[in-house]
């Protein structure tokens, strides 16, 4: 009977086995602990074909092209008009009577005509205000600048906190992987062992309870370095796994 319970117990550790060796290997489709991530300036540099950025640029060309305007809005205190005309202005007449035989007779003539007329108006507020008013737009400029710089700044922070926190789990991923690969061989170990008879059923369990812990921590670290990874590809808009 114990013999019987002994075969049981291990035909069914090998078919639970057969849907998957917890071993390293199976992770290699990407090696973490080989991934090279560019350089922080790199990082940086793309960092500015965000669409953040692309926002602040096109505020500011808009408030260029404002400031451009209101340079130039002297031009509204004069007024200039006028008009012109041109063409041929002809007379058809006709003329008969009881001794004269009808007749007709045209006459034309060729007119050029223009008339122009110009203006000032000067409203003081505007324009003892107008100096003021250049000036907030230079400002209102200045401001936007200012913002995009402030957001890339803090943008570049959050890249360092990503970067950092990349390099930092694939030096924990590395440590993970040892103990997965102690795990795995104690694991084996113990399995001949159980097959010879020189190890219980306890020790088989806890054997693979070792090796499930340490493949469940291993593959959690390794979902938290994918998730950084894309989080960093987004902030720096590079490609680093996702190519």
């Amino acid at each position: 009977m114990n013999k019987f319970l002994i075969v049981v117990f291990f035909l069914l550790f090998n078919v639970f086995r057969g849907f998957g060796q917890l071993t390293p290997d199976i992770l290699e489709a990407i090696d973490y602990t080989k991934i090279a991530l560019p350089p922080l300036e790199e990082l940086f540099e793309n960092a500015k074909k965000s669409p953040g950025v692309e926002m602040y640029e096109a505020k500011m060309e808009a408030q260029e092209s404002q400031l451009v305007s209101e340079k130039r809005s002297w031009l509204k205190y004069f007024r200039v008009g006028g008009w012109w005309q041109y063409g041929n202005m002809t007379m058809n007449t006709a003329f008969t009577n009881e001794y004269t035989p009808l007749f007709y007779q045209s006459s034309g003539v060729t007119q050029n005509m223009w008339f122009g007329n110009a203006g000032i108006n000067v409203p003081l507020d505007d324009l003892f205000d107008r100096g003021n008013r250049v000036k907030r737009q230079k400002m209102e400029r200045r401001f936007t600048e200012l913002e995009m710089e402030k957001w890339l700044d803090e943008q570049k922070m959050r890249i360092v906190d990503s970067y950092v926190r990349v390099i930092n789990s694939i030096s924990v991923l590395q440590k993970k992987m040892e103990h997965l690969t102690i795990a795995t061989a104690r694991m084996e170990m113990v399995e001949n062992e159980f097959t010879n008879g020189h190890a219980l059923i306890s020790d088989l369990n806890t054997a693979k309870k070792m090796e499930m812990e340490a493949y469940e921590t291993y593959k959690s670290t390794e979902s938290a370095i994918t998730s950084e990874i894309l989080n960093l590809e987004i902030l720096s808009r590079t490609k680093i796994i996702s190519k």
